[in-house]
This record gives structure tokens, sequence and C-alpha cells, in this order.
């Protein structure tokens, strides 16, 4: 039995993989996190037993350090065996526009900083629950627009977004490189076109297409997936 940590988990793919883990017979603990507990209507809506939602700010060293601090109380000596960093945000400027370096900034702290500060900071409850069950995963919510053979394909102007999911996947590669002998694994994502607030009612799969295919996919990896690049479907990404 897994115990999960989801962040970003009050909208969108956040919130669809939560419900979907919730589901799944192999996971008996789930962390979903949000900067807003409060305003985070349809998580708090959820009824289960599994189910633990923790106030995260993703960005706010010190919200990190009480969020890691609230899952050891609760996993003990088992500690947290998969890892989702899914919090994410968008940011369009035309390169040959006007480009503002507080929202290029933002950028990266939430999509590229922030999962290397989580990592870090749950390394030690992710090295304990390999110690026991042989390994433990770090899931990166990547895109196919970070990948830099598949981003020169897409015409949007989504420079900033692009650059900082390929910072991502740098971080997965490291990952899977430093922490090997620590049985910890880390994979990319895409989750596909998703019909949520970044990816507009124009995209083209609903929450549950995306996330139902991609919560069994991240449950059932293996050392073989360690420093990958996957689309929710399975399929492998061109780095």
């Amino acid at each position: 039995m897994s115990s999960v940590l989801v962040t970003g988990a009050n909208r969108g793919i956040g919130l669809g993989l939560t419900r979907h883990l919730l589901s799944d017979p192999s996971v008996a603990t789930v962390f979903a996190t949000a900067r807003d507990v409060d305003s985070a209507k349809d998580l708090r809506v959820i009824s289960n037993p599994k189910l633990h939602i923790i106030q995260l700010e993703v960005v706010n060293e010190d919200s990190i350090a009480n969020a890691v601090q609230k899952v050891s109380e609760i996993v003990g000596e088992n500690g947290l065996d998969i890892l989702i960093n899914n919090a994410g945000i968008g940011y369009m400027a035309p390169l040959n526009g006007e480009i503002s370096k507080v929202q290029m900034a933002e950028t990266f702290q939430v999509n590229s900083i922030a999962p290397l500060l989580l990592a870090n900071k749950f390394y030690p409850l992710l090295k304990q629950a390999a110690s026991k069950k042989g390994s433990a995963q770090i899931a990166n919510i990547s895109s196919g627009f970070g990948s830099l053979d598949q981003s020169p394909n897409v015409q949007m102007p989504l420079a900033a977004y692009c650059m900082s999911k390929s910072a991502l996947n740098m971080l997965t590669r490291r990952i899977s490189v430093e922490w090997k002998e620590d049985n910890i694994r880390a994979t990319s994502f895409c989750p596909g076109w998703v019909k949520t607030d970044m990816g507009t009612e124009r995209a083209e799969l609903t929450v549950d297409e995306s996330t139902i295919p991609l919560t069994k996919l991240i449950l059932s990896l293996t050392e073989d997936h360690n420093g990958q690049y996957y689309q929710h479907t399975g399929e492998t990404i061109p780095w």
C-alpha cells in the first residue's frame, strides 16, 4: 500500500489525480496540497479516510518545511512512497514583445525551482520508503512543450513556459542519476492538452481522460522508467 503526495491538488490535473489515487486499492494515503485550503472547495468536499489535505505554497520554504513535518507525522517510519510535482503556472509573451522579468522568474520559481526544493526536502521521507519497500518515486508533471524536439512545433508564445518545463525535465534526469543508489526514481510526464484553467476549454482532453491513464501509469512505474519522459498514455517523448 502506497502513500502519495500531490501538489496543486485543488483543481485541474492535480484534483483529477487525487480523485483517482483515492479510488485505487493499492493506495493507502493521499496527501493533497493546496496553497489556500479554505478556497479549495472541490477538494474539501471529498469524503475519504485516505485523504489528508495539507496547506502548501510551493515557492515558500517555510511552507514546504511545515508540509514535510505534517506528512512525516502521519507516515512515520514508512516514509513517503510517491511525490507528484504537479503545481504549475503558464505565462504567455511573444519573444518580440514586452517580456516581464517578474513573471518569467515566477514561472521558473513555480515550475522548476519548487519541484527541486520539494524533492530535496522530502528526500529523507522518500529514502525511508525506498529502504522499506525497495523504491520510491518522483513524478514530475511536465509538458510536451518542454521537449526540445517537440516545442519548435508550438506556435503559441510560450517560451517561458517551455523553458521552465525543460528545466523540470533536467531535474528529472539529475534525480534519476544522483539518487539511483538510494532507489529513488524520477520520471517526467506530459498530461496532454487538458481542459483546465490553463489549458482552456479548447483543449483536447477532459481531466478524467488525462488523469485516469496518468494515475495508472504513475502507480505502475518500475526501474525501467527511471529518468524517462512519457505521454499520459505511456508513449515516450523525445527530450
